[in-house]
């Protein structure tokens, strides 16, 4: 499979013993690309010569140069790649094990990443756009250098058949806990007193614009057909959130100047300003 992470280029493949592994894109001996490679055993072979791979990146002929191999995990349905050599945090877990996660259509957004994060903390778009008002004070907070988190309580203001089903669910009360993980990686939680989800989007800039991957989750339920139906509503009261964004954010030029003066922007400002820069050089 291939892949983007901005100007870097991967392959994805899954080896004969079910683990998958990240490799730069292009072979190191002649820069075929491996995305039309043949997966073979555990190692993946490239289209041209066919020197073999191993997800560790080495070569299987002896002395021959290997691969840049990228940390990978599966997790919550999705498989999360490290955009560099080594794991500076651990991957999240959002919910817990008896979750049921499910998977949504890809957004476009024509922008940059940091406009869709700082979005998502934007806390008076959330009144302006969302029809959501706080019953307190956002707590913020920064456990390491790699994750910023934010939690809040609102209540709906909105009149439409999603904020009524939220404000149905809620009792009014909407608890959420929003965590930045390294910069392209959002989860929220959302405790609406009878149900809980979850929602994880997976940011990828690519040529054609951002692409915002999600995963949907629910606590699940022994009673036949309920586990899917929560599973259902959770995706389409996420989704119905998120649609309202897709139009604003279309074509954004983002001025940090305007978000620095929003105390909780200004937090996401500095929190992203200081992540480390990825290493473009594959033999990095």
């Amino acid at each position: 499979m291939r892949w983007s992470l901005g100007a870097r280029e991967l392959v994805l493949f899954r080896g004969q013993s079910g683990a998958v592994h990240a490799l730069s894109a292009h072979c190191a001996h002649m820069g075929a690309h491996l995305g039309g490679g043949t997966v073979v055993g555990d190692q993946l072979r490239c289209p041209l010569h066919h020197w073999r791979f191993e997800g560790s990146g080495a070569c299987a002929r002896s002395g021959r140069p290997g691969q840049r191999a990228f940390p990978v995990v599966e997790r919550h349905g999705a498989i999360l790649v490290f955009n560099g050599p080594v794991v500076l945090f651990p991957p999240p877990r959002v919910g817990g094990d008896d979750w049921r996660w499910g998977l949504a259509p890809a957004f476009r957004v024509r922008c940059d990443w940091l406009p869709v994060v700082a979005n998502a903390f934007d806390l008076e778009h959330l009144r302006t756009v969302h029809h959501r008002a706080l019953r307190d004070e956002p707590i913020v907070e920064r456990e390491d250098p790699f994750t910023l988190r934010v939690r809040y309580t609102s209540r709906v203001t909105g009149t439409g058949m999603s904020d009524r089903v939220m404000k149905f669910l809620s009792g009014d009360h909407i608890r959420v806990t929003l965590t930045l993980h390294g910069g392209t990686l959002l989860s929220v939680e959302s405790d609406l007193g009878r149900t809980r989800s979850a929602l994880m989007a997976g940011l990828q800039q690519t040529p054609e614009g951002l692409f915002v991957r999600l995963a949907f989750a629910t606590r699940r339920c022994r009673i036949p057909g309920v586990e899917v139906l929560k599973l259902a509503v959770a995706r389409w009261l996420f989704t119905s959130f998120l649609r309202r964004d897709l139009s604003v954010l279309d074509g954004m030029r983002f001025n940090r100047a305007g978000a620095a003066e929003d105390p909780l922007l200004l937090h996401v400002l500095d929190f992203t300003s200081n992540l480390p820069e990825a290493v473009d050089d594959e033999r990095a």
